[in-house]
């Protein structure tokens, strides 16, 4: 231990490895917030920063690991929990949350976990790259393959996204390649003897080398650069993603995403289209509604429409009909927002983020709502048009939990006489199901939330291809909730309102689009690109003086809404922590880009922690005994092998010999005897022990005698006295 100690650099090389280190890995986290639609980027790298500081201080594993493992807990804290960290309320929910997630990583559903579980195995892939980091530059100092991937991954992300990576491939090179230079002094230090304590040989490398790369750098920077040789691929995959042939599939063709107006039949599998339908500057994202229907058919969903449309004054925007009263007065707190939009696709109507209070476009346009979709068409002289562009002044209504679950059952006529209504041919098992799930909660807002959350806890999967459509004689809601159980987002919203109302709720079905993916930030405003691909449905619930709350049943999404958790009095007792409003810190799924999965939804209040904390000792055992393998292993086999006698014994422990020796990289070269290996082994511990073992072995393997003759005291002692030696 003392010479491994020796070997070891100075604290200050050792600290500008870790620091090198640590920014070349930072260039793999800068991007997420442009690739995704992670905005808290920088709990990240703090974690990761921190992680590092803890590898270069190399405290025993028994501190080291608990001290990470709190750090981790505190990242998720600060992504997801409003509350004090040491207050522990939010510790059941993240259980939950994990157990509800357990099934789907357990069946490789990766593009259906929820936001914190994505963000916590993300936060354990930092670690296990840190510790990779660690084992690279301190013990095999050798990193090019590292720096190879990055460089390539940076690459890739310049091409094919909107991350525009031509500083940080130059950062990035300059980095990795004064890592590999000093790297390679340190190599040959230990091969040639220096030391490091006099410090001349070091500095006397080191600062011609930072000089020479830099120089080579700004010179690659400013150098000329020649044409592109080959044609961009981009347009190429761009236009074969886009193709407009049908593809068959499980009896029905592919159907093509995007805003339609006739869903009075749903169903079957459709392939993503990315055609941008518009940009969006806003300060928070969110979704983008267009109309609501309330009629189900059993098929699909049509509007009762009965009321003519309403001209809206443009300057102050009055809600005041049935369909478009999203918020009853004084039902929420409302927060003010500005949103300018930008037309790629025309539509002779315009989304909605929430409340309109005023609209700003051609002065020649009118704007006409329908009563009770909440549809704002667009008119100009008496005709149907399409804006290019337009402003709108809004609000976004904060919900309160207590204020939602005291609301009651008794609604207004018109809300119960639209909203309630379901075919007489409608299955009673999808009333008898709405039933068994709501039985034991006695107000409306905890049913609706028991049946938001129904699907992700029965492992209904989310999926666009294997999707058939229900039969003639079938109805859409209880072939899903029967049969298929894995759709997209028509699948879930039709069954969450269908449910509803099959036990007194008012619910409607509302379209849109969700908020889109990031492109930048200007002033405060972030700009977002909505494509067909995020054309989206969901669930609207009425409650009694607050109005229509959104909620989030789909898979892979979650309800972008602002809740404000009901605070629960000293005598009550402690419910789960809700996470804080979910608008960021998400890993994006690869196949849904409709929307991203920002929160995780609550769990039941019976929480196994035990469980829990037994599934995480199993984890963290199965870990360290990973790592540490080689120690183990080593006295196991001295263990088993001391008690061990009889035919076979020798054969097999010097077998385990063989496998130890290749373990701790002493490798057999495929044309090595075993008497040539052997020797390359006694040459590398500085024994003579593995070549009377091998001898006696090849005695035991030709020359036909009892192998328990061979397993005595002195060949045990030799065995030992090898693997014990394996410990440098």
């Amino acid at each position: 231990m003392q010479a491994f100690k020796e070997k070891r650099p100075p604290a200050l090389y050792s600290l500008v490895l870790y620091f090198l280190g640590f920014m070349l890995l930072w260039e793999w986290l800068r991007p997420l917030n442009q690739i995704s639609s992670t905005e808290d980027t920088h709990v990240f790298v703090v974690f990761t920063a921190f992680l590092f500081l803890i590898t270069y201080f190399q405290l025993p594993l028994w501190i080291s690991f608990p001290i990470k493992f709190v750090a981790l807990l505190y990242a998720l804290h600060s992504l997801y929990y409003p509350d004090l960290f040491l207050s522990f309320q939010w510790v059941p929910h993240l259980l939950g949350d994990i157990q509800a997630n357990m099934a789907m990583i357990w069946s490789r559903s990766w593009t259906e976990l929820s936001s914190i579980t994505r963000s916590l195995l993300f936060l354990v892939l930092l670690w296990l790259v840190s510790y990779l980091m660690n084992y690279w530059l301190m013990q095999t100092k050798r990193i090019f393959l590292f720096l190879f991937m990055t460089v390539f991954y940076i690459t890739v992300l310049d091409t094919f996204t909107p991350y525009d990576a031509k500083v940080a491939i130059v950062r990035t090179v300059f980095i990795g390649l004064i890592l590999v230079g000093i790297l390679r002094i340190m190599k040959i230090v230990e091969k040639e003897g220096f030391s490091l304590m006099k410090g001349r040989f070091p500095v006397m490398w080191m600062v011609p080398l930072t000089v020479v790369i830099a120089l080579s750098s700004t010179l690659g920077l400013l150098a000329p650069k020649a044409s592109p040789q080959w044609p961009d691929p981009v347009p190429f995959l761009s236009a074969l993603n886009n193709s407009d042939e049908d593809i068959p599939g499980n009896g029905n063709s592919f159907g093509r995403i995007g805003y339609g107006t006739n869903d009075s039949r749903l169903g079957g599998p459709f392939k993503f289209n990315y055609d941008e339908v518009f940009t969006a500057k806003v300060k928070e994202r969110h979704y983008w509604r267009v109309e609501t229907k309330d009629m189900y058919t059993g098929k699909g969903w049509e509007s009762s429409e009965r009321d003519e449309p309403l001209f809206l004054n443009r300057d102050h925007v009055e809600y005041n009909a049935l369909g478009s009263n999203l918020i009853e007065p004084g039902g929420a707190e409302m927060e003010k927002q500005k949103a300018s939009i930008k037309m790629t696709k025309r539509y002779p109507f315009i989304v909605s983020p929430g409340v309109i209070t005023s609209l700003r476009a051609r002065e020649d346009v009118n704007f006409l709502m329908h009563p009770q979709t909440g549809k704002i068409n667009t008119f100009s002289q008496n005709r149907s048009t399409e804006l290019k562009s337009y402003q709108m002044d809004y609000e976004l209504p904060q919900y309160d939990e207590k204020r939602l679950r005291e609301s009651g059952g008794d609604y207004p006529r018109y809300v119960s006489g639209l909203y309630l209504q379901l075919p007489a041919e409608l299955p009673k098992r999808v009333k008898k199901l709405a039933a068994k799930v709501t039985s034991k909660l006695d107000n409306p807002y905890d049913k609706a939330k028991a049946v938001e959350n129904y699907f992700a806890l029965n492992n209904f999967g989310y999926d666009t291809v294997n999707v058939r459509a229900p039969k003639r004689d079938e109805d859409y809601v209880d072939q899903f909730l029967f049969k298929a159980q894995k759709g997209y987002c028509d699948n879930f919203s039709s069954a969450m309102v269908v449910m509803l109302r099959s036990v007194g709720i008012p619910a409607r079905w509302v379209k849109g689009f969700t908020y889109g993916e990031y492109q930048e930030t200007n002033k405060d405003y972030k700009t977002y690109k909505i494509t067909n691909a995020n054309a989206h449905s969901w669930p609207e619930v009425y409650f009694s003086g607050v109005g229509w709350v959104p909620f989030e049943p789909t898979r892979g999404f979650s309800n972008p809404s602002s809740f404000e958790e009901e605070i629960q009095s000293a005598a009550a007792p402690a419910a789960p922590a809700v996470p804080k409003d979910k608008k960021k810190n998400e890993m994006k799924p690869e196949q849904k880009e409709r929307g991203s999965d920002k929160a995780a939804k609550k769990s039941d209040s019976g929480v196994n922690i035990a469980g829990f904390v037994t599934l995480f000792l199993v984890l963290a055992a199965v870990l360290i005994v990973a790592l540490f393998r080689k120690k183990w292993l080593r006295q196991y086999y001295i263990w088993k092998f001391r008690r061990q006698k009889g035919t076979g014994t020798f054969a097999q422990a010097y077998h385990r010999l063989l496998y130890l020796t290749q373990l701790y990289g002493l490798k057999r070269d495929p044309a090595f005897t075993l008497r040539e290996y052997a020797a390359y082994v006694d040459r590398s511990l500085d024994t003579k022990d593995m070549k009377v073992l091998t001898s006696a072995y090849e005695s035991l393997q030709y020359g036909r005698r009892d192998s328990t003759d061979y397993w005595n005291d002195t060949n045990r002692k030799l065995w030992e006295n090898l693997i014990k030696r394996l410990r440098g």
